[in-house]
């Protein structure tokens, strides 16, 4: 399961409520649906469709002083968490597990419904894409991939 570390989200960043019918591990990317009964969360689906409204998902477990309980969460399916609307400049950081295909400094990547994934060539299609800055290595997570996104 992705671990993620949000490195540079702005202050004002828009964060939406989301529910899902599955479990939800951080880093995954969400469609947001229809608005719920509760009039704030939406219905969020793992998807890395470009044409749909995503929002990386990110939610934690709340507990401090204990981040190993961390890397193992998931929201669980009916329970609420956080999607972030990503703009241009936030950068976060994700465990290897979290990227398919093999993450390098300046390797371009696009949002999917299990992370990220990196995709041949120097352009990158859709709305949302991203690049990897560095790797970085977190004492407890292991390796991570830096990734600033472009929306």
């Amino acid at each position: 399961m992705a671990y993620v570390i949000l490195d540079k989200i702005g202050k004002d960043q828009h964060i939406e409520s989301i529910v899902a019918t599955t479990d939800l591990v951080n880093g995954q990317w969400v469609a947001l649906g229809a608005l719920q009964a509760d009039g704030e969360a939406r219905m969020a689906t793992p998807s890395g469709d470009q044409e749909k409204e995503l929002v990386l998902h990110v939610s934690n477990g709340l507990v401090y002083g204990d981040r190993e309980n961390e890397l193992d969460y998931k929201l669980k399916a009916g329970k609420v968490g956080r999607g972030y609307v990503v703009r241009t400049g936030n950068t976060v950081s994700i465990t290897f597990d979290g990227v398919t295909g093999t993450p390098v400094v300046g390797a371009k990547v696009n949002p999917s419904a299990t992370g990220f994934d990196i995709v041949d060539g120097s352009e990158t299609a859709g709305k949302i894409h991203g690049e990897i800055i560095a790797i970085d290595v977190d004492a407890i997570a292991g390796k991570m991939a830096v990734i600033r996104i472009s929306a």
